[in-house]
């Protein structure tokens, strides 16, 4: 049996709703902020294709009117899944915009309110994400980086990220970052995000998300500047095997 969800929140965004618009008009706008690698066809009924290491996921443009409202919807599974994500956008005065999300349709399984409580975390953040890219990163081509980890403790797992991060132990937006590891270029920055599940560093040319979602050790950076890819990945990856061993 699926049972319904929805997530949903509001931010403001220091942008007009053409600049805002300009994030979900192109596959590669949606790299500098989305999950893995996108392609996207800019219409309604046009598909998105969201990949990422080990799986595809693909869903239908359902609302398309630029620049106020953007929508897409997942094919119903076998079990039942479906998610809907909407995004609405309008102008406020001063040349800034609300930005206003919902996330919703069905999960499966015995264990459905596990992933509705990850969803409540992980949703708002890569809307923060959308938010940081528009207004530090707007028109910049990123390389995504997505990876995961092994299962373990969220302590542990957050005493490795504020370590390498050279962190407090409970670190605040705001707050100067050092990222320094073997084998990964030197990262400065500030503390842009902070979640139960998530730990975030802006740098000019960067942003970083450290993750430990149900359980799990992941990544998700952006990186706004040339970067072999496969290299770059191979290198966060031994740091993740290295850490986490």
């Amino acid at each position: 049996m699926a049972h319904p969800f929805e997530v949903s929140g509001e931010l403001i965004v220091n942008a007009t709703p053409e600049q805002v618009w300009e994030a979900f008009a192109t596959g590669a706008a949606m790299d500098g902020w989305w999950m893995g690698e996108n392609e996207l066809e800019p219409r309604l009924g046009g598909a998105l294709r969201t990949t990422l290491p080990g799986f595809t996921m693909e869903s239908t443009v359902t609302t398309w009117e630029p620049p106020h409202r953007f929508a897409t919807t997942s094919p119903e599974a076998s079990d039942g899944r479906l998610m809907t994500f909407a995004f609405e956008i309008e102008g406020r005065a001063g040349g800034t915009t609300t930005l206003r999300f919902v996330h919703s349709g069905f999960l499966p399984g015995d264990d459905w309110e596990q992933e509705y409580d990850a969803l409540k975390v992980g949703d708002p953040a890569y809307v923060a994400k959308l938010v940081e890219y528009i207004e530090h990163f707007r028109g910049r081509t990123a390389v995504p980086i997505s990876l995961w980890g092994p299962q373990v403790s969220r302590e542990r797992a957050w005493a490795a990220y504020t370590s390498a991060l050279g962190v407090s132990a409970e670190p605040v937006l705001g707050e100067p970052a050092h990222f320094r590891a073997e084998g990964l270029p030197d990262l400065d920055g500030e503390i842009d995000y902070v979640s139960p599940d998530f730990i975030g560093l802006r740098t000019a040319d960067g942003m970083f998300r450290f993750i430990h979602g149900m359980g799990t050790v992941a990544i998700g950076h952006h990186l706004y500047q040339p970067v072999d890819r496969a290299a770059t990945e191979r290198a966060w990856q031994a740091w993740i095997d290295r850490t986490f061993a």
